[in-house]
This record gives C-alpha cells, sequence and structure tokens, in this order.
C-alpha cells in the first residue's frame, strides 16, 4: 500500500471522520488497494492452479483411453465380452467384442431377447433358469453352455456372472463376462477321448493279465481236482453255484448290505481255491473206495490248513487282495457247520464266513450230483433231499430256503456244465 492509503488508515483508527467524505474516500480507496492486490496476486495463482488440473486431468483422460484400448485389445485376444444390466435405469450394454463374438453389428441394441435368440435349443432351458437365478443370487459363479451362430455354426462359451447391490440390499446391476471357449473345449474333449482310450487300453491289458492269471491258476487247481473228480467240470460248477447263490441271496435283507457286485465277482473267482490244500493229500487216501480210518480221516482235514496256509503266504506279498482274502475264508471254513460240528475251527452259525457258508452248500450239492471213486452220482431229488435234511445243522437254514427256492435254476445249471 501507498503513503496515502497509509494514512487514511490512520485517520479512520484515530476516530478523526468528522468528515464524511474523507472516510468515504479511504473507504473506497481501501477497497481498491484490495481488489487490486487480489487481481494482481491470488487470480493468476488461481489461473495457474487451475491450469494445473486441467493438464493432470487430460493426462489422466489420455491414461483411461488407453487403459480401455489395451482392455479392449486384451478382450479381443481372449475372445472375452462383457455385458452389464443396469436394472436401475433399465439399460443392457456390450461390448465390443461380445457382439464379435455374436458376430453381429455393434449398431444393434443390445437385449435379452436377441442374447436368448443365440443359445443353443439344448441349452436353452438351463441357460433360462439360470438367467433367473441371477437376479436372487449374491455370490458371484461361472458356467459353459452353446451358442448357436446363426451360420449353423456352434461356440462354446464361458460365463462369468457378479450382481451389485445397494446399501439397503437392493440388486442395481448384473455384469460379467462371456468368452469364446470352442477351441479350448476342442481340445479338453481330444484330451478327455484320449485318456479314457487310454483307460480302456490299461483295463484291457489288466483284464488280460488277470484273465491269463486266473486262467494259470485254475489249471493248476483243475489238475489237483481231477485226481478225485470224474467230470473234470467240479471247479467250473461250484464258481458258478456259488455266484448264483450269492445273487439270490441278495434279496434277503440279512445279507442284501454284504452281498455287493464286488462280493458275487469275488466269490465266482475265489471259490476255486476251496480245496488247493488237496495237492498234500496222499492219493492213497484221496482216491479210496472205502471208509476212511480215523487216522486217514485226520490226514483228509489237514487240506483247509494247507490251503489257508499258502493263501497266506501269497497274501503277505499283495496285501487287501480281495480275491485272496476271501479265498483264504473259503479253503478254511468251508467244512464248518451251522451247528459248530464242523472242522477245522469248530466256528457255529454267522461266526462262519458267509462265503464258506455259500461255498459249503454249493460244494455238497455238486459232490452228491457227481460220480466218486466210492459213490455213484445222486438225482437232483436225492440231492435236494439230502441238503434240506442239513438244514439248521451242516447249513446255513437261510441259504438253504434260498437254494430250494431256485433248486431248478441250480439243476438246469449242473445240467448245463459236464
Amino acid at each position: 500500500m501507498n503513503n496515502r492509503h497509509l494514512q487514511l488508515q490512520g485517520i479512520l483508527s484515530n476516530g478523526l471522520h468528522s468528515d464524511t467524505e474523507i472516510i468515504a474516500y479511504a473507504l473506497e480507496s481501501f477497497a481498491k488497494e484490495i481488489d487490486f492486490q487480489n487481481q494482481t496476486e491470488l487470480l493468476p495463482r488461481l489461473i495457474l492452479d487451475h491450469s494445473a488440473i486441467a493438464k493432470r486431468l487430460e493426462q489422466l483422460n489420455k491414461e483411461l483411453i488407453h487403459s480401455r484400448e489395451v482392455l479392449a485389445q486384451a478382450q479381443k485376444i481372449a475372445l472375452l465380452g462383457g455385458w452389464d444390466i443396469d436394472l436401475s435405469l433399465g439399460s443392457m450394454i456390450w461390448s465390443e467384442s461380445m457382439y464379435a463374438l455374436l458376430e453381429i453389428d455393434s449398431s444393434t441394441p443390445a437385449t435379452t431377447d436377441l442374447f436368448f435368440s443365440f443359445v443353443h435349443p439344448d441349452d436353452l432351458e438351463r441357460v433360462t433358469a439360470m438367467f433367473r437365478e441371477m437376479f436372487v443370487a449374491h455370490d458371484p459363479w461361472a458356467t459353459r453352455y452353446r451358442l448357436l451362430m446363426k451360420n449353423g455354426k456352434i461356440k462354446w462359451v464361458h460365463l462369468r456372472f457378479h450382481s451389485k447391490y445397494d446399501a439397503k440390499g437392493t440388486l442395481t446391476h448384473l455384469y460379467g463376462t462371456i468368452q469364446d471357449v470352442t477351441e479350448m473345449k476342442r481340445t479338453e474333449d481330444e484330451l478327455e477321448r484320449y485318456s479314457k482310450h487310454l483307460e480302456q487300453l490299461v483295463e484291457e491289458k489288466v483284464r488280460e493279465i488277470s484273465s491269463s492269471q486266473m486262467a494259470t491258476i485254475y489249471a493248476l487247481i483243475n489238475l489237483s481236482e481231477s485226481r478225485d473228480d470224474d467230470t473234470g467240470a467240479h471247479i467250473e460248477r461250484t464258481a458258478s453255484f456259488c455266484r448264483l447263490l450269492a445273487r439270490t441271496a441278495r434279496s434277503v435283507p440279512d445279507y442284501a448290505d454284504i452281498v455287493t457286485d464286488t462280493f458275487i465277482d469275488t466269490i465266482y473267482k475265489a471259490s476255486p481255491l476251496h480245496d488247493i490244500g488237496k495237492v498234500g493229500i496222499p492219493d492213497g487216501i484221496l482216491l479210496k473206495p472205502g471208509k476212511l480210518t480215523d487216522d486217514e480221516f485226520a490226514v483228509m482235514k489237514t487240506p483247509v490248513q494247507i490251503g489257508y496256509d499258502t493263501l497266506s503266504k501269497v497274501e503277505a506279498q499283495y496285501s487287501k487282495n480281495e480275491f485272496l482274502t476271501m479265498g483264504k475264508d473259503i479253503a478254511l471254513y468251508h467244512h464248518e457247520k451251522w451247528n459248530g460240528s464242523g472242522y477245522n475251527k469248530c466256528l457255529k452259525g454267522a461266526a462262519i464266513p458267509l462265503s464258506a457258508r455259500i461255498m459249503a452248500l454249493a460244494d455238497v450239492y455238486d459232490a452228491l450230483r457227481s460220480q466218486r471213486v466210492y459213490k455213484e452220482a445222486f438225482s437232483h431229488e436225492k440231492s435236494m433231499e439230502i441238503i434240506v435234511s442239513g438244514k439248521g445243522r451242516h447249513f446255513d437254514p437261510v441259504l438253504v430256503d434260498i437254494f430250494v427256492w431256485h433248486q431248478k435254476e441250480f439243476e438246469s445249471l449242473f445240467e448245463s456244465i459236464k
């Protein structure tokens, strides 16, 4: 401020204001001085600040445009389309890449009906249900389905969905992405087919090896059985009897949980092991036509333990093998009796493994029907009479009832395997 203004301020502050014109002049001069100061200092500063802000906004706008261009390019490369539904405005927006995915002009208004016109007819019901689910869902999710282009080409797409709610919990936006994954799906399908093909090859090779091993085992068992089996079909028949009896026992509530598909398959394969210990019986005892002495009968009881011990040694190298585990049970316990009078553990009732109880019935029926060095073959009727008489004493009474109910099937099966 100049001296004149300082003097005027002194007059005003000292109360020397009798002359109203001086006072008015002083006030006017002071106001002009303040205004001048604002124009020369404050206004340029504001202009400079505004210029800097404008320049920063311009830079940010350029960065935003570049970011959008990069995003659009990335979406185009990834075949990724974006979509947004503003429920408050009732509007739908699609990205350029989504129009490209649908192969339609970007000037076409985005509508739900237009999009659904591209959904494959076989997926339309599912996609429609998912669209309804969007209006109540809170968590994001993703799914795949097919689109059918106007030229008949099928595209697989991967949809990602998100929802937005306001502070009051009202749904305001539905948005997400949709990506063309046709090539990815084709590659996945090819890999799946290749994987299944490999699985089939492995399964076939496993079956081939397993069949070869089982054939070798059965050949050795048949060689052993042929010493006292005139027909040579005892192994095949008893295996088939066990499978049939297990299948029919499945209908009984007490056995329904035990007799699974695996159980049926395993007992068919393991039952031929029942007399594997016979290799340790001398021919003089095994083939004796007359009554055995007490000592000879004691020797005839040893195969069950021999068979069990042999299988146990093998199982030690292949633990948890169901074939060997059931084979051991059948070999050791198939001569046990329901009333506890059997050998060699004297087990009673349900304490005898079910597989051994089934084997006992199948083995006796076949032995009765077959010719041996010490007996002639019995008829089906005579054999059934003997089996029924052993119900609750020799055999599981429930299994005997099942055997009686299905005896025609067992008779036919015996006649078919000679």
